[in-house]
């Protein structure tokens, strides 16, 4: 029963291929259900890890791994079929997920006890989904609309990214 969140996370790892399908094919409606699933489906591994005490080191990089992994996916997936305006916010974002998943690796692999998710990194996570949903499910809004949206999605995750750099030095100070 302890591994239900670490299985759970897997499964929203093995949902990027149908989210790069649904979004290749140009079916947004799917595309925003596969984000929902694999959004709810975060909010609740989560949940079973801290409710019944499943917290695990694997669980630590397995999750925040697999909303790497997604946040990428979809920022490169719709930096190229929503063009002109949007490559600037999500090439930020790929930027900072792909620092933030090699630093938790290669903390993992260390032997470096992780925090895990922090309130702050949660309310960026969420705030992305909300966004690409959005987006996804109404395509046609008005570019200001989008523009501002994205704008505080890329600023909640710079913000969270910064406020992750004391555990981080912490992290490399354990190492020492």
């Amino acid at each position: 029963m302890r591994h239900i969140p670490n299985i759970i996370s897997a499964l929203r790892i093995l949902l990027i291929p149908f989210l790069i399908y649904c979004v290749l094919q140009g079916e947004m409606f799917y595309t925003a259900l596969i984000l929902i699933l694999s959004g709810l489906s975060d909010l609740l591994d989560g949940f079973l890890a801290r409710r019944f005490d499943w917290v695990s080191q694997l669980g630590k990089v397995l999750d925040p791994m697999a909303d790497k992994l997604t946040m990428i996916t979809v920022c490169v997936l719709f930096a190229f079929t929503f063009r002109g305006f949007f490559q600037l916010f999500f090439a930020i974002l790929v930027v900072k997920e792909i620092v933030m998943l090699a630093l938790g690796v290669y903390f993992y692999k260390k032997g470096v006890k992780l925090k895990g998710a922090r309130s702050f990194g949660k309310v960026a996570t969420v705030l992305f989904y909300l966004v690409v949903i959005v987006i996804a499910l109404i395509p046609a809004l008005p570019r200001y609309a989008i523009y501002a949206m994205l704008a505080v999605m890329t600023v909640s995750a710079v913000i969270a990214a910064v406020l992750y750099w004391p555990d981080i030095r912490a992290y490399r100070e354990s190492m020492e």
